[in-house]
């Protein structure tokens, strides 16, 4: 994609199974910069008349997202770091948070999430403190990261479902579907499907903005395009349908550890209509930081049948 950049990282990221699965050829003549251009303008494009092929499309998803790296343009996405604020369902009832924090761990031994967060009281100040984490089939909650787990085993499928929703799994998981995933334009939108990575069983619909675009243009007066944006990631397991829309993608890393990898600032998740997260992005770390999810041995002990694959 952009800069060639992080080879330690380019590395490790070709030691998991994505990255041969995510190999797509470089289609441009050069490696453009965020941070080398000499001048950016938003764009207009108008509504694509026949759908793309899956490859394409998730090239040119991967590449907005600033995913590809390297000559060879292989997904180095490993894990990630975000803090926002706003609202979210907790236990039925609004929430207003005090604090959130995400963190996404894309690499081997499984695909794992954590979400530590706090209420706001009547004060202002922070209430108590959550910690949810997911790992492949097995769910649990902690004290603080990493201590005092207990097993939330039934909380498995909605954690599943806030992870592959996230702009970056939305590129991985299409890719791991292979040729079940397919493209498709309805009334001028660009959509891609495709199945759930187990556990879980279901599909996804992802509705691209290919109409706004970002347009830059290189030193050597070459002009190149971000675009294919994720704006809505609809998810459908049993019965239950859970949107998530997307907003606003920057860099929000701190400014002196930028990684040119975009971030919706806004995100907006609804199950069964009702909205259950309003998160406003303050600040990432996409630069693969140091995140780690092991499993307790007491969750592993309350689902020894899926232990297994932990």
């Amino acid at each position: 994609m952009r800069t060639i950049a992080m080879a330690t990282v380019l590395i490790l990221g070709m030691t998991y199974g994505y990255a041969e699965a995510q190999y797509v050829g470089i289609p441009k003549t050069f490696q453009p910069s965020l941070a080398a251009e000499a001048k950016r303008a938003q764009l207009k494009n108008p509504r694509l008349t026949a759908a793309p092929d899956v490859k394409t499309t998730l090239y040119r998803v991967g590449d907005a997202l600033g995913m590809l790296r390297g000559t060879e343009e292989r997904d180095t996405i490993l894990t990630m770091d975000w803090r926002g604020t706003g609202t979210m369902t907790v236990n039925g009832q609004s929430c207003r948070l005090a604090n959130y924090r995400g963190q996404v761990r894309y690499g081997a031994p499984t695909v794992a999430m954590r979400t530590d967060f706090a209420c706001a009281q009547a004060d202002g100040k922070p209430g108590q403190r959550n910690v949810q984490v997911v790992a492949g089939a097995l769910a649990w909650n902690e004290t603080t990261p990493g201590v005092g787990g207990t097993p939330a085993l039934d909380m498995v499928t909605d954690r599943l479902v806030q992870l592959w929703s996230l702009p970056h799994a939305v590129y991985k998981a299409a890719t791991l579907a292979g040729a079940n995933a397919k493209t498709t334009l309805e009334g001028g939108t660009l959509y891609l499907t495709y199945p759930l990575p187990a556990p879980l069983t279901g599909t996804a619909r992802v509705a691209l903005n290919t109409t706004d675009a970002i347009e830059l243009t290189m030193d050597s007066g070459e002009k190149y395009q971000l675009s294919y944006w994720i704006d809505r990631v609809e998810m459908r397991v049993g019965n239950a349908v859970t949107e998530t829309t997307y907003t606003d993608y920057a860099e929000l890393n701190e400014p002196d550890y930028r990684s040119e990898v975009l971030f919706p600032r806004h995100m907006v998740q609804k199950r069964g209509g009702v909205t259950v997260l309003d998160l406003t992005t303050e600040r990432t770390n996409t630069y693969n930081p140091y995140v780690v999810m092991p499993v307790p041995a007491n969750v592993k002990n309350a689902a020894p049948q899926r232990a297994g694959s932990q």
